[in-house]
């Protein structure tokens, strides 16, 4: 076994893709399943299930993933320790992403970079999806986070799903419960996004699927004003789960599931040319952000 052989069964478990493994990699689809069927020839085991080109890990898959990644991050650490000592490592990085990702994800990111790379320099621009994808393509910015898109010029990186919750505050009767359903909260004073946006166009659906019709007495684009609005006891709303973390922490939020309706996510991507070079400190940005989305976890609401 060796390093490229666990690098090349990351990457693909992350991408679910042979061919986008490779292009992160700079290697070609056919060397990374080489690099994948020895390393399942010498630990006795199938990683993954292939369907066509996408392709899923298997249980074996699973359970070897996580010591996978820390072997990597060791490496890289040790790698980034030699690196400070020389002091080699800066530069300047231009990246864009979404409003939801640069308000309550980014901060704490971008402070663990910094203590890693502090020579490295972050122009950081937000945006809603169309904007981001818009400056990809315009060569703006060599990367974006983005919602799902799909665009000919465009390869992307599944980096985690952003669910949306019922956010609540404590004094609301909803808060003691475990669920609630989608006919007691349709008659519930609601907040939504903007008409025409992403997440209204989603929450509205759900409902429109339940043959229920929500009571939105106000719509806004701005997730922290709908935050302030629940907090003042004003209504509840449904909001990225991410967004109110913090709250959930410190009490000031709570969430609660509705039974009728099916999960509502949004998968977020990292975007970029697929002629563009991922290599140099944006390869080391891309790798950090790609390690880091895939160790992200979510505040549960204990109730109870």
């Amino acid at each position: 076994m060796n390093i490229e052989q666990f690098e090349a069964f990351v990457y693909v478990s992350m991408t679910e893709n042979f061919s986008k493994a490779g292009e992160i990699l700079y290697i070609s689809q056919p060397s990374v399943s080489a690099r994948i069927k020895t390393l399942e020839n010498e630990i006795g085991y199938t990683l993954f299930n292939r369907n066509g080109k996408n392709v899923k890990l298997t249980k074996e898959g699973e359970k070897l993933l996580p010591y996978a990644k820390n072997i990597l991050q060791n490496i890289q650490e040790g790698i980034l320790a030699m690196q400070k000592t020389n002091s080699k490592t800066e530069g300047e990085i231009s990246i864009a992403t979404v409003l939801t990702v640069g308000n309550y994800i980014f901060p704490s990111l971008v402070n663990e970079f910094f203590q890693l790379y502090p020579s490295i320099k972050l122009v950081v621009q937000t945006g809603h999806s169309p904007n981001v994808l818009d400056m990809v393509l315009n060569h703006e910015v060599p990367l974006g986070i983005c919602r799902s898109v799909s665009h000919p010029q465009i390869e992307t990186i599944h980096l985690f799903d952003d669910e949306m919750v019922l956010a609540i505050y404590p004094e609301h009767p909803f808060y003691s419960r475990k669920t609630v359903t989608i006919q007691e909260v349709a008659i519930q004073p609601l907040f939504l996004f903007n008409r025409g946006s992403l997440d209204w166009a989603l929450i509205n659906n759900a409902f429109k699927s339940m043959s229920e019709k929500p009571n939105v007495i106000m719509e806004i684009d701005n997730i922290e004003m709908v935050q302030q609005m629940v907090k003042k006891q004003m209504g509840i709303a449904l909001l990225p789960r991410f967004s109110i973390e913090e709250d959930i922490k410190a009490n000031r939020l709570g969430i609660v599931k509705i039974e009728e309706l099916p999960l509502l996510s949004r998968p977020l991507q990292l975007i970029y040319l697929k002629d563009s070079k991922i290599d140099g400190v944006l390869r080391i940005f891309v790798d950090f952000l790609i390690r880091k989305f895939s160790n992200l976890h979510v505040v549960e609401h204990k109730i109870g």
